[in-house]
């Protein structure tokens, strides 16, 4: 590098780095990259180990490129490639007045090539260990069983026998999903299984739309599933936790999921969707689901 140009970079790095304001805007950064598959990749250890130097490089070759756009070598490319993502299906717990239900919840994960195995990697980080520490290895898929193998080393924990009965749901209905099967699932271990997924576990009212934390336009239709008393639904939709609209449709019944829908008309902001049901012999609540969003 001549002198004249490594003047002159220094120059630009000095005016760019004396224009920086620091600010705490780490919550909004959170907020911004939580969701989006594009950015996932910081998360990984080895990335936020070079953190640093990744950002120092950054403002370096982003000052070069705009002094001498023509220096960049001939075929270079320096474009980070993100991680490949996939966004799979995994069942949460939820309780309802002392009933543990099972929830589905979209969310992004790494894309190894097994889809199986990546969706049982994403239910495990949301803290699911039935009675063990011991981390997922494998998910073999065979002509009659799903198996899920658990490596050496783990702990026992705590096994609450309604808590592990619904946590092994939870990972029946996520592999049933990701594997399009309905395979019973079973591990290495005597601990779970064969446990097949069942229906009864899921909760009787199920949002499906819009999205938790998706941005939509007025008037918002509302749809989902559920399996109710006479297939009748309550809903509400709340702003800063007071009731803007509420009503009543119908979904499935007796044994038989079936879809509902409800539309509202709102101006824009941020609400909860509510749908939920209740005891038709003492009013209890039985069931419910919500969903945040915003109106544009």
């Amino acid at each position: 590098m001549n002198r004249e140009l490594d003047s002159e970079l220094r120059t630009v790095l000095r005016s760019h780095a004396e224009s920086v304001q620091p600010t705490d805007h780490l919550g909004a950064i959170r907020a911004r990259t939580q969701n989006d598959p594009a950015m996932q990749w910081w998360r990984r250890p080895l990335v936020l180990a070079g953190g640093a130097a990744l950002v120092a490089a950054s403002v370096v070759v982003g000052s070069i490129l705009v002094a001498r756009p023509d220096s960049r070598p001939a075929g270079s490319d320096t474009s980070v490639a993100a991680n490949p993502q996939l966004e799979v299906t995994i069942f949460e717990l939820g309780q309802v007045n002392g009933q543990l239900w099972l929830y589905p919840e979209q969310v992004t994960t790494e894309d190894t090539g097994d889809p199986a195995l990546d969706a049982v990697l994403a239910l495990s980080a949301t803290g699911w260990h039935p009675c063990t520490t011991a981390e997922v290895q494998a998910v073999e898929i065979g002509a009659r069983f799903v198996t899920v193998a658990f490596g050496a080393g783990g702990r026992m924990g705590v096994c609450l026998p309604d808590v592990f009965a619904a946590q092994a749901q939870q990972l029946a209905w996520t592999v049933r999903t990701a594997t399009e099967s309905n395979r019973p699932v079973r591990s290495n271990s005597p601990d779970i299984g064969p446990v097949k997924a069942d229906p009864e576990v899921l909760s009787p009212v199920l949002i499906e739309s819009p999205a938790d934390e998706a941005t939509v336009s007025s008037p918002v239709r509302v749809t989902g599933t559920s399996d109710t008393f006479e297939a009748n639904v309550q809903w509400q939709v709340l702003r800063d936790g007071k009731v803007v609209d509420e009503g009543f449709t119908s979904g499935g019944t007796m044994g038989e999921r079936g879809p509902f829908q409800f539309t509202v008309d709102l101006p824009p902001g941020t609400y909860t969707a509510r749908a939920y049901a209740t005891s038709a012999e003492d009013g209890r609540l039985v069931a419910e689901d919500t969903k945040t969003f915003t109106v544009r």
